[in-house]
């Protein structure tokens, strides 16, 4: 049960938010509402109205992000590019089926559940409308990076959040290493899941203010991949880069010692692409994620995904982490044969998607990976609708990335969002900062010409030669770089 604090703070979030956008930039003060609230605001706190989304952690930051946008922002005018407006409408129609799916699902399930004891009852229109306004509530991220982090300097701002935040969060996630996951229980008087599961290798897996310790190591992760990103773009830049490898450094380190295997294994090869590969190989990789991720219900009720072999690898590494790899997988395949008994809008609300056990009532299977609730409660309609919202930017920022400049911020969005949807395949960690990442790398597509992007990057802060230490060498120039070098040549006396 929250204490009297945990409500204060929750409703102090929106005067946070008007400190951030009178002291910051808005790209940054967006960002770090965001991520903030994220954060820091108390989990599994809520206030629910009827005919209203519950008030949360979710809500309250974005709300009072979208209320100081639009008063503070100016109008901006959406590029007319031929590519550009087919993004627009792929991600128009995206949405759309998002929003109707609910009613289609209401429709399809009007009819109540009863096997042996247990007993669902059936949808109503009302339903449908809370589906509908819980949606509206979780996109508005989304349209809050398409709309106003479409630039590059907001997807700076947003990569600097995401690591800055990380830096901060590793004080209390070292002293919940050291001293168990309490940091919740203290300031807001509440643990806000099983304790159990955060006990680890003879150690304790941080949860600080988050719902879940697999969050803590998630975001640790995501913010592995944003220093990298600044590293690698700092050194283009020939600006000063060693503070960012050592914050990449330091926050490997805190995510080894949080003991959240699944995020290591993301965050350690997905540091390898941004700090060792080139841009085009970026892109490729993500993009190829992003359509793996896409068909991944497919692949996995065909039988293509090797289940047994990562069970087999994780029976290896530690028996434990095995057989809850075993009970994750046995539970999917129960759960995906009962979604495709229904797969258009699949089974709705209420545990409608799930199991039960006919003779005591009891639900019997646990649903973790948000793609499989997706499909469970709306069918292939929803899943398709939410997933392509979260994969079309990357493939949108593919095709039009000859056009974008040379700055390796764009193409290191991309890697931290696909390294995001990883995590969802297991995982339900689909939160306010991964609504924001896709809305970001889709708003530079769909509302920026290229011609503004490119004009602004690829130039070198003479003055920052300096600053770098003598192994810390600048990437090779950029397209710009290289004209404006020719340029000079040609001009050049014989």
């Amino acid at each position: 049960m929250p204490n009297v604090f945990a409500y204060l703070v929750l409703f102090a979030a929106p005067l946070a938010a008007v400190v951030l956008f009178r002291m910051l930039s808005l790209e940054r003060a967006l960002a770090w509402t965001i991520i903030g609230g994220h954060l820091f605001l108390p989990s599994a706190t809520v206030i629910k109205f009827p005919m209203l989304p519950p008030i949360d952690r979710s809500l309250v930051p974005a709300v009072s992000a979208l209320l100081l946008c639009l008063i503070l922002a100016p109008r901006q005018t959406p590029t007319m590019e031929v590519s550009a407006r087919i993004g627009r409408q792929i991600l128009l129609g995206l949405l759309l089926m998002v929003l109707v799916t609910p009613i289609l699902t209401v429709m399809t399930n009007t009819e109540p559940i009863i096997d042996g004891r247990t007993f669902l009852p059936g949808l109503r229109l009302y339903d449908a409308w809370g589906l509908i306004s819980q949606i509206v509530v979780a996109l508005l991220p989304f349209w809050l990076g398409l709309r106003y982090l479409n630039t590059q300097a907001g997807h700076r701002a947003l990569l600097e959040a995401f690591a800055i935040g990380g830096l901060i969060y590793t004080v209390p996630a070292l002293v919940e290493v050291r001293l168990s996951p309490q940091l919740h229980t203290w300031v807001y008087g509440f643990f806000p899941s099983d304790f159990v599961q955060h006990i680890r290798a003879g150690g304790f897996r941080p949860v600080v203010f988050l719902n879940h310790g697999l969050m803590v190591g998630i975001y640790f992760c995501l913010a592995i991949i944003a220093s990298a990103v600044l590293f690698r773009e700092a050194r283009r830049e020939g600006r000063l880069a060693f503070p960012w490898l050592a914050a990449t450094l330091w926050l490997l380190l805190v995510l080894y010692l949080s003991k959240s295997l699944g995020a290591l294994v993301i965050a350690v090869p997905s540091m390898l692409i941004v700090l060792l590969l080139g841009k085009r190989l970026q892109t490729a990789l993500s993009v190829g994620i992003a359509v793996i991720v896409m068909l991944y219900p497919m692949l996995r009720g065909a039988g293509w995904i090797p289940v047994e072999a990562a069970y087999e690898l994780a029976l290896s590494v530690d028996e434990e982490r095995a057989a809850s790899l075993k009970f994750r997988l046995d539970n999917e395949d129960e759960l995906l044969t009962k979604a495709n008994l229904k797969p258009l809008a699949g089974w709705g609300s209420w545990g409608r998607n799930s199991i039960f056990d006919p003779q005591t009532g009891e639900m019997t299977s646990i649903t973790d990976g948000i793609w499989l609730a997706f499909i469970g409660v709306f069918g292939w309609l929803g899943y398709i609708g939410r997933f392509g919202m979260l994969t079309v930017p990357i493939l949108l920022y593919a095709l039009r990335r000859k056009t974008l400049g040379p700055s390796y911020l764009m193409p290191g969005m991309a890697v931290l969002l696909s390294a995001a949807l990883v995590d969802l395949l297991p995982n339900s960690g689909l939160v306010n900062y991964v609504w924001l990442t896709a809305g970001a790398i889709a708003g530079i597509t769909v509302f920026r010409p290229a011609s503004e992007i490119a004009g602004t990057e690829g130039t070198v802060v003479p003055e920052a030669r300096s600053m770098r230490a003598s192994w810390l060498m600048p990437e090779e120039p950029g397209p710009v770089q290289r004209r404006q070098k020719r340029s000079e040549q040609r001009g050049a006396p014989r």
